[in-house]
């Protein structure tokens, strides 16, 4: 059962960032339901994990939410094939900490996903805790982009893996998302990883074939202070960075065990979104348009 955990909602609207990484521009408009569920089946992929993302002009700049109504209808009319992360801006704590609790408990969402760079404050800093906090409460994971800020976006470098130490010390209880590898930070983020029970790596944006030796070698648990590499590696697209077809090709060809394989592209997934807890469609239930 292949998950790919982050698909975007809609194009990212730095279309100067795509220019810059020479990605191949894809439509930036939001997906229809119809036309996202047929990718998915072209290529296998069981279920999504489609991104509400909040991202802003740069630090200071204006903010572009999309918010957790506008892909609620799809998440609800195809739940075996879909979840969400419902994305924050982490400037309005109390505002954001109690829409986070109605994205959850009422629409069902999944995960928090935040883009700290945008918003230039440290992921470490007290500002996040109440949001920490409720995500702890809820049980959902919390996904941070780590490492280094997109270039030529204009946002600030307030997220290296590091300062996730505090978080997962602090609130033992939260799952902490660690998106994009945490690149150039690698090393970091899989000690990390490594030292905390409650801290897992998305291996998103960065295709698997430029993941490199240092991710290939924890994944496959080569050394001895690595237990669990294999059960702490979720793999995504974040798509349109990526595609579906070209990134589980290179998947693939990195010719990891079965059993491992199956937990990167998915079953990691499952266990950490709580996947397997989503009840199956029955006959009665209308097929997707």
């Amino acid at each position: 059962m292949i998950v790919d955990c982050s698909v975007n909602y809609r194009g990212h609207p730095n279309l100067g960032l795509y220019d810059y990484l020479q990605i191949p521009r894809r439509d930036p408009k939001p997906w229809q339901l119809g036309d996202l569920i047929a990718e998915l089946d072209a290529n296998g992929i069981a279920m999504a994990g489609l991104i509400a993302s909040v991202v802003a002009d740069g630090v200071g700049g204006e903010i572009d939410p999309i918010g957790a109504e506008e892909i609620h209808p799809m998440l609800a009319a195809a739940p075996d094939r879909l979840f969400g992360w419902v994305g924050i801006n982490p400037l309005t704590t109390m505002e954001t900490v109690r829409y986070i609790d109605y994205a959850v408990r009422e629409l069902g969402f999944k995960a928090v996903h935040v883009y700290p760079h945008w918003f230039g404050v440290p992921i470490n800093d007290r500002l996040y805790y109440p949001i920490y906090a409720k995500c702890a409460e809820l049980g959902v994971p919390i996904g941070l982009q780590v490492g280094t800020q997109s270039p030529r976006s204009g946002a600030k470098f307030s997220a290296h893996p590091l300062l996730l130490d505090d978080v997962a010390f602090d609130f033992p209880e939260l799952k902490i998302l660690g998106l994009h590898l945490g690149h150039p930070f690698l090393t970091e983020m899989l000690m990390l990883c490594k030292n905390h029970e409650n801290v897992y790596v998305v291996a998103d944006a960065h295709p698997p074939a430029h993941w490199g030796s240092e991710v290939l070698d924890y994944i496959l648990q080569k050394y001895w202070s690595n237990k669990d590499g294999a059960r702490k590696v979720i793999w995504g697209t974040d798509y349109p960075v990526q595609g579906f077809a070209e990134s589980l090709r290179q998947l693939r060809d990195l010719e990891l065990p079965a059993e491992t394989l199956d937990l990167v592209a998915g079953g990691n997934a499952r266990r950490v979104f709580g996947l397997d807890e989503v009840p199956a469609p029955t006959d009665q239930e209308e097929t997707h348009a």
